[in-house]
């Protein structure tokens, strides 16, 4: 192997070394408010009806990323999208809003005869430590029909906008926060130190 070659070969070593330093990020669970439930009701979330939901953000989360969520649907319905808000008091929405499309997994029929999803989307906001409310309507599936909230009385505080109180429904927050992954620096001083010793030598050699 030429020295260009090798000179080449040490500079892109150097770069992944460096780009290595960069922390790394990854989802943390913020809130979990108790597996899908299936059995004891659920909760219009289309047609003008809205359903409110509390969560707690502690300490060293700086962002939400995604919500999970349990749904009712009709055979052959697959839920399409929702519109959510986040904020500091039922209905709010203070914080953050908009609207995400339902990534599925099909969880089979209920007693009922409804299918079970298990639908994740994107709530991505900065977020402080503290009690929030999280609140979804205006649910689509492609044909037009309801859309329920799954029902699973955990230990969130609920509210249904034509009812009022309710039992909590089905849901988990995920969030990001401190550092998840980074290389120790010393590792990374002696490697890197040692690399551009060698790329030096190289370059020495080169200009001779």
């Amino acid at each position: 192997m030429n020295t260009r070659k090798l000179w080449y070969i040490v500079v892109i070593a150097v770069l992944v070394v460096a780009a290595s330093a960069v922390p790394v990020k990854a989802d943390t669970l913020v809130y979990d408010n108790g597996p899908i439930n299936g059995t004891i009701n659920a909760w219009t979330i289309n047609f003008g009806f809205s359903v409110s939901d509390s969560f707690t953000v502690g300490a060293g989360i700086t962002n939400l990323t995604t919500a999970t969520i349990g749904l009712w649907a009709f055979p052959g319905d697959i839920p399409s999208t929702v519109d959510w808000q986040i904020g500091t008091a039922f209905f709010g929405s203070d914080i953050a809003s908009g609207t995400s499309s339902f990534t599925n997994t099909d969880l089979g029929p209920n007693s009922f005869g409804f299918e079970l999803w298990s639908s994740t989307f994107s709530i991505a906001t900065p977020i402080a430590p503290g009690t929030y409310f999280l609140t979804l309507d205006n649910a689509t599936v492609p044909n037009g029909d309801p859309l329920y909230w799954d029902e699973n009385d955990g230990p969130s505080s609920a509210m249904e906008n034509s009812v009022g109180p309710i039992g909590s429904e089905t849901f988990l927050i995920n969030g990001t926060g401190g550092v998840t992954q980074t290389p120790e620096p010393a590792s990374l001083l002696l490697l890197g130190s040692g690399l551009l010793g060698l790329a030096s030598g190289i370059r020495r050699r080169m200009k001779a």
